[in-house]
């Protein structure tokens, strides 16, 4: 199994003025002149790809995500007497910035 993922896009900034305006920071030392407009696009392409060999019998499933962790957690007051008790308690799915394929085989 050969799975591609394959993401792109742009973004542009456009500032139109009146008079003449330094707009360091927004647009790398651009100058915008008596309407006159400055622009600057950025455009990205990202590409991830899973190479997976499918056990014999099975079918082979695939997810592109960002699957995080899950973590428990547990409050607690300390009282006067040094002893300890609980608060609250939970449990939470935290994200994180590493995104790829889960991978999963199945009978049927």
């Amino acid at each position: 199994m050969v799975l591609t993922r394959i993401e792109s896009g742009s973004v542009a900034t456009k500032i139109t003025t009146g008079g003449g305006v330094s707009v360091s920071g927004i647009v790398a030392e651009a100058k915008a002149e008596v309407s006159r407009e400055s622009v600057k696009e950025v455009s990205w392409e990202t590409q991830h790809q899973y190479r997976r060999d499918i056990s014999r019998n099975k079918y082979g499933n695939a997810q592109f995500g960002s699957w995080g962790h899950h973590v428990k957690w547990q409050k607690y007051y300390q009282l006067p007497n040094c002893r300890k008790t609980q608060i609250s308690y939970g449990e939470a799915d935290v994200a994180n910035k590493t995104v790829g394929f889960k991978y999963w085989e199945t009978s049927s």
